[in-house]
């Protein structure tokens, strides 16, 4: 049934006006949140914790009644990107080309100069999935690491899709010489470091608090000596976005273990960075904070 409903969505985002797509997507979008009330809790407990951050590092003020109006925002911008997921198959180089304001993408080329590869860092931020395809789009030789999903129908929908596009998709907990192909290529791998999924973290200080970040990414740069930076693919507005890349990350001069730790703070202050400045766009619904201190 789950995937039937996949296929019905990927139908609809090919075939339906652009407008009423997005009227489908809110509309469920709107419907979730008033539907949803422990998926809502979480996260108002996420935003809140950066609005408090933002508050404290950048004197800006927040209120309950802001918190509401960008958690909300949030749902509306999930049902959007949901839309633009169904959409991938229309996307090609003339739309990137028209749409997306490319912005630091020297950066990027300059870490693949050194015929090394690069590890991208990006988040649940505006839209990731749609990031891979623009960069791909450009010309870049890129892999994504994913999740698989328990059903295997759905996950070879989400696969096609990417691959259709150029994607190459590495699933969490696959051989390490797929991630080692892919940087001898000189290709670009792009990873989700947001959040735990699979693996053991790394405590660092993340939006002013004890956070456990995925070790993963910063690990694979530095067995691998590949670049290391973040990515992301803002919404401007509908239908008008930014693929962002920013400064790379220096690896410092000491053993692997204090490299390793040393990119994920680095990389956590990256995340913050863009997270306090689109915090309507950051899709995470998973629980980051315990809402009493430990």
């Amino acid at each position: 049934m789950e995937y039937l409903l996949y296929r019905f969505f990927c139908f609809l985002g090919m075939h339906l006006p652009e407008w009423f797509a997005y009227f489908i997507g809110n509309t469920i979008a709107e419907l979730r949140y008033w539907f949803c009330p422990v998926l809502k809790k979480i996260i108002t407990g996420n935003i809140r914790q950066v609005l408090i951050y933002r508050q404290q590092t950048h004197n800006i003020d927040f209120d309950e009644k802001l918190l509401k109006k960008i958690v909300k925002r949030i749902y509306r911008n999930f049902g959007i990107y949901m839309v633009e997921f169904f959409q991938i198959p229309k996307w090609n180089r003339e739309m990137v080309q028209k749409k997306v304001e490319v912005v630091n993408i020297h950066y990027l080329d300059h870490v693949l100069e050194k015929s090394k590869g690069a590890i991208v860092l990006t988040a649940h931020l505006g839209n990731w999935e749609l990031a891979g395809v623009v960069t791909s789009l450009l010309g870049y030789n890129l892999s994504a690491v994913a999740l698989p999903f328990k059903n295997e129908k759905i996950a070879l929908v989400f696969v096609r899709r990417r691959k259709s596009k150029g994607v190459n998709v590495i699933l969490t907990g696959a051989n390490p010489k797929e991630y080692l192909r892919a940087l001898k290529k000189n290709g670009v791998i792009a990873i989700l470091g947001d959040r735990l999924f699979t693996e053991k973290g790394i405590c660092v200080k993340f939006m002013g608090k004890d956070t456990f970040l995925p070790r993963g990414p910063a690990t694979l740069a530095v067995k691998c000596n590949a670049g290391y930076l973040a990515g992301f693919l803002i919404r401007k507005k509908r239908g008008k976005y930014m693929l962002v890349f920013d400064r790379p990350m220096e690896m410092p001069d000491t053993d692997e273990q204090q490299k390793v730790q040393s990119l994920v703070e680095q990389g956590a202050r990256y995340l913050e960075k863009y997270i306090m400045k689109y915090p309507d766009q950051w899709l995470n619904f998973s629980k980051m904070w315990d809402t009493k201190e430990r």
